[in-house]
Formats: structure tokens, C-alpha cells, sequence
């Protein structure tokens, strides 16, 4: 959330369905929850074979078209549908993946990092100059977590308007 508060994140895709972005303050325009999230009656958790809401899938289509840079952070990256925005970026000369497993797209990657997320992610704070934790981003996180106890949110529809 405090890269995306100094203007390096720009979107996220969300493979998981815990809410922790939000509870860290990273706003909901810009996230998107490909694969549902626990709590949201309008975008509940799909099963792996399920269909994926059609709004949110063509919000990450668009992703795909437009990605530069796509940091891929703790996925296996095993053929998902939202594996589209890293394999996009990789054509691109812009994936970066760090993780501890192997991936199916190392190979294409333009930086590969070995090490755990956590680890990584402060080291670019550091460089970045980004204030880890983020008072604005914190106070948002806690905002979202008062608003929405046990998770609770009804994620809208997307309309074609609506900014990437």
C-alpha cells in the first residue's frame, strides 16, 4: 500500500482471497479480486473451475493489453487466468518474479529473485525511499477494517468507463 500511496503500484490482481490488501490500505478502484474474496456476496471465492466474474476478467484482459511492468509476487504462476498480465509483461521484457518455489515463467522473466517477499519488498522500500509503514495507507487499511467488520464488502460491478 505505500508503494502504491509514492505512485510505484498501479493496479493489483489479487489471487487470494484473504483481504489483507485492504487491511493494509491498498484501495479497492485498484485492486481487483480476480478469484472472489471471503466475505463479498457480489464476488464470493470461485472454485478452480469456475467461471470468473466477466466484469473483472475483462478489467485484467485490459491489464494484459496495457502491462509494462508486472512484479509477481508469491504465485506459482501455473496457468491461471490472471497468469495472462505476467505472461504479457514477460513478451514485453517486464516481468519480475520473486518468489521461494520455481515458476513455470522464470525463464521469461527480465529479473528473477530467490527470497522471501517480505525480505525483498523492504529492501526496495529502502531503495525506493517508501515509508514502510505508510501513514496514510495504515490509516485507510484501518478505515476499511472498521467499515467492513469480518471482511464484508460488496465488490461493484465494474462499468467500461470506470478508470484502469
Amino acid at each position: 500500500a505505500g508503494f502504491e500511496e509514492k505512485g510505484y503500484v498501479h493496479h493489483w490482481l489479487q489471487q487470494n482471497h484473504d483481504r489483507l490488501a485492504q487491511k493494509a490500505g491498498f484501495p479497492q478502484p485498484k485492486l481487483n479480486e480476480i478469484h472472489g474474496a471471503w466475505g463479498d456476496d457480489k464476488n464470493q471465492v470461485m472454485m478452480m473451475d469456475d467461471t470468473l466474474r466477466g466484469d473483472l476478467l475483462e478489467w485484467a484482459m485490459q491489464w494484459a493489453g496495457k502491462v509494462q511492468l508486472c512484479l509477481a509476487m508469491g504465485t506459482s504462476l501455473c496457468g491461471m487466468t490472471s497468469d495472462t498480465v505476467a505472461e504479457q509483461a514477460a513478451g514485453a521484457g517486464g516481468l519480475v518474479i520473486v518468489n521461494l518455489q520455481a515458476t513455470a515463467l522464470d525463464d521469461s522473466a527480465a529479473l528473477r529473485i530467490w527470497g522471501p517477499i517480505d525480505e525483498v519488498l523492504a529492501l526496495l522500500a529502502k531503495e525506493l525511499k517508501v515509508k514502510v509503514p505508510n501513514k496514510k495507507a495504515e490509516a485507510r487499511g484501518d478505515a476499511w477494517t472498521a467499515n467492513h467488520p469480518r471482511c464484508k464488502f460488496s465488490t461493484k460491478k465494474r462499468k467500461p468507463a470506470d478508470p484502469l
